[in-house]
């Protein structure tokens, strides 16, 4: 196959893809956070479930995926987009553990620091169709 076939094929898949990816965005409920203090010493993502005794946050959602933008000097550095159903079996395990906290502004919410790593390996590990 002479490299400009190759080049050919491998820009088809390219375009394929991209237009996957602006459909995924056009009919999709995404959820946003962002991570913006923290997250480079602590390596980890609060998921918020609740905001002075009410329900809220991953508890709440509407949205099929959550993105999480980690941002540095305010700029995102990275964004990871997972499925919200499995964002909330990666949080379960730890409800009732020392990763279950008080956080937020006024320490008013409470939510799971969730290993980022986690987050961005659940679908590597995940057998959810």
């Amino acid at each position: 196959m002479s490299s400009n076939k190759k080049f050919d094929l491998d820009l088809a898949k390219g375009l394929e893809m991209e237009q996957k990816l602006s459909e995924f965005f056009t009919g999709t409920k995404i959820e946003v956070k962002s991570e913006r203090h923290l997250w480079e010493k602590t390596g980890n993502h609060f998921v918020e479930y609740e905001y002075k005794g009410t329900k809220s946050g991953l508890s709440v959602t509407e949205a099929e995926y959550w993105a999480l933008m980690l941002v540095r000097d305010d700029e995102p550095v990275m964004t990871y987009i997972i499925p919200v159903a499995v964002l909330k079996d990666l949080c379960r395990k730890y409800v009732g553990t020392d990763r279950d906290v008080v956080g937020g502004d006024d320490n008013n919410s409470k939510g799971i620091l969730l290993p980022i790593e986690e987050l961005a390996t659940a679908c590597l590990n995940n057998d959810r169709e």
